[in-house]
């Protein structure tokens, strides 16, 4: 809980300062709640492969205009899922696991004044894996993100949102020192694992 709190007000605060250091030359502040679908991921370990379900996924972003259809954006999205371990043919149920995603970035529009506006987004944050059942603790990582959509303005006020989203957990596997005729060095080791993907529908509320 206190790792959520953290991240939260990590975004508030990012959001304010955003704001008001572009107060003079936003155009815009979007606030777009969204509703959409997260595919599972697949961790593997020597254990056996962890399997993060499918499901349901909700959430929203705050954007905040820049100036030529650029935005700085924080959002957070949650999905309700489950952690099972495979092994060969068996699988068990480890937990009932919450996946939360924070995220900070950019997003900038390709066509900022035509109706309908594609654009891309790139983001870096924290997902938290947390277990609503059973004795396994909370695991943070950092990730990052790609995505893309269009926005469609239905008037001055109010627009949809439709994204595709690539999420991309970081893992770190340690430091390594190496030393031999060729001299010394250090190397980290770590990669992408429990790559997951979301579709989002989301209602745009243009507040500025």
């Amino acid at each position: 809980m206190k790792n959520k709190r953290a991240i939260l007000l990590i975004g508030i605060v990012f959001t304010i300062l955003l704001v008001t250091g572009t107060q003079v030359k936003a155009q815009k502040v979007e606030l777009s709640p969204f509703i959409g679908y997260e595919t599972g991921a697949n961790i593997y370990s020597s254990y056996g492969d962890l399997h993060i379900g499918d499901g349901m996924d909700w959430g929203g972003s705050l954007d905040v205009g820049m100036g030529g259809g650029r935005y700085g954006e924080f959002s957070y999205s949650h999905m309700a899922s489950y952690l099972d371990l495979e092994s060969g043919i068996t699988s068990e149920r480890l937990c009932d696991l919450a996946v939360d995603y924070y995220s900070l970035g950019v997003l900038q529009e390709i066509k900022p004044d035509a109706k309908a506006t594609p654009y891309g987004l790139f983001t870096l944050g924290v997902v938290n894996y947390r277990p609503t059942s059973g004795d396994i603790s909370s695991e943070n990582k950092m990730h990052i993100s790609l995505a893309g959509g269009v926005k469609i303005k239905a008037s001055a006020k109010v627009g949809i949102r439709l994204q595709a989203r690539l999420l991309m957990p970081l893992y770190y596997a340690g430091t390594y020192f190496t030393a031999g005729t060729g001299g010394a060095g250090v190397s980290m080791g770590g990669g992408i694992k429990g790559v997951q993907g979301d579709f989002t529908a989301a209602l745009v509320l243009n507040l500025r």
